[in-house]
């Protein structure tokens, strides 16, 4: 018999396993590239999609302080309790699973290739196998290491990002937000959805609920402190880029922030930035691969997927074999090539998790009044329905085009899961009966 996971986590890990997660490279490499359709009005849109993102995490906040948010297991474990129906929480989260894999691969080639000139002759795919190699090794070793080291990464990337914000700020040219939609409010409108993506992750720290102390209580200020940090930081950012160099220039530019502290911070602006997005990956990294992994260990000890992938390391007190499962599928997409084919339905996976999260919101007080009624986040019933339908509106809104793109292969990763599945189903069935759901307290 497995040993339970360990409770090694608090708060301070809590918010750098979220912001760490959440602010990737992209902030510092491609921040100007929306100013091509939006021109300089791009560091508003994060503030304008707070509040749909606040909609969208109101599901998370309740569901977390209920007893639901003592184990792991996130949307999954929400929406199947919600439904009382494994095989509907399964559905969603395996497209959010494949999306965390795809991430894993994205930032582990894109690190690859960001510190390839360092060492000539070695292609980035072996440097991106190192590191992600590096940070398995991590992820195995007890949780309060992944911890730790998470936070000490997080607090160097924020010091980054403040070495950068802070002395720009004096410094804008606010002539440059002049006009401030050059495109129109269509211009505007057409970057929210890309802008949306920036704050995708913010529901990892859902599967950290098994690993957190005192996580009814702690998980839901955190994310929710967490979310409004990291907006500062995506306006702070984006705000100074475009207040230093017109929006026709960031939109060329390659290595945007890099370009913007040359403006004012000579000699060191270099080495400054380099270091954030140095720790943007390896934040995002870290954090990802232990989401995943907490995820195919919630699909296992409800018989899912096979229970093997439920085993706890009796040293560590991790889940050392779903760990590797993640890693080895990782390698085998960075080695064969495949990005294309994850990257094409990445995104759409994240949607379609947030979605089915939204609806199991909007059913949660009718459905499973006792589960509601036990959460300490416990908003009226009006604005939970009001926040689930924007939610809802929104999101299919943003998503409507993309899906049209890529239902062939979300079609076809589907397909595979019920598969993988069905297959584990009959073949546990008389075991599955006696097994206990994990968060079925009420």
């Amino acid at each position: 018999m497995s040993q339970p996971l360990v409770r090694q986590l608090n708060k301070w890990h809590g918010y750098a396993m979220m912001i760490g997660g959440m602010i990737g490279a992209g902030l510092f490499v491609v921040t100007g590239e929306a100013g091509g359709q939006a021109g300089p009005s791009v560091p508003f849109g994060y503030l304008v999609l707070l509040p749909i993102i606040l909609c969208t995490a109101v599901g998370y906040l309740v569901f977390l302080s209920t007893p639901l948010g003592d184990e792991p297991g996130g949307a999954y474990t929400h929406i199947s309790r919600t439904f009382n129906n494994p095989l509907i929480g399964f559905i969603f989260m395996w497209f959010q699973y494949i999306a965390l894999i795809g991430v894993i691969s994205i930032m582990g080639i894109s690190f690859g290739q960001f510190i390839a000139p360092l060492f000539p002759g070695i292609s980035p795919v072996a440097l991106a196998s190192v590191i992600v190699l590096l940070f398995y090794a991590l992820n195995v070793v007890e949780v309060r290491w992944f911890g730790r080291i998470q936070l000490w990464m997080t607090a160097i990337l924020l010091i980054a990002i403040a070495v950068l914000v802070i002395p720009g700020l004096f410094s804008m040219n606010l002539g440059y937000y002049k006009p401030l939609f050059p495109f129109g409010l269509d211009g505007f409108i057409r970057i929210l959805p890309s802008l949306f993506f920036s704050y995708f992750g913010f529901e990892q720290l859902a599967q950290a609920g098994g690993e957190m102390k005192n996580s009814r209580s702690s998980m839901p200020k955190t994310m929710l402190i967490g979310l409004f940090v990291t907006a500062i930081i995506y306006f702070s950012v984006s705000f100074v880029a475009f207040g230093h160099l017109p929006y026709q220039t960031l939109a060329k530019s390659h290595h945007a922030m890099a370009d913007v502290s040359a403006q004012y911070l000579p000699g060191i602006g270099k080495w400054v930035v380099t270091l954030g997005i140095v720790m943007a990956f390896a934040t995002t990294l870290n954090s990802v691969l232990m989401v995943a992994s907490r995820m195919l260990y919630s699909f296992s000890k409800d018989r899912a997927l096979p229970k093997i992938f439920a085993r706890v390391n009796s040293r560590f007190g991790t889940p050392h074999l779903a760990l590797t499962v993640n890693t080895v599928l990782v390698l085998l997409l960075l080695w064969t090539h495949t990005l294309q084919f994850i990257l094409n339905i990445s995104l759409q996976g994240m949607f379609i998790m947030y979605i089915g999260h939204a609806f199991a919101l909007l059913a949660l007080p009718f459905v499973r009044p006792q589960l509601y009624e036990s959460a300490r986040v416990k908003p009226p019933k009006w604005l939970v329905v009001l926040c689930g339908v924007v939610s809802i509106t929104v999101l299919v809104s943003f998503s409507y085009h993309l899906i049209l793109s890529v239902w062939p292969l979300l079609t076809v990763w589907l397909a595979a899961g019920l598969a993988l599945y069905f297959l584990n189903y009959w073949a546990h069935a008389g075991e599955r009966s006696k097994v206990r759901l994990i968060g079925d307290r009420e």
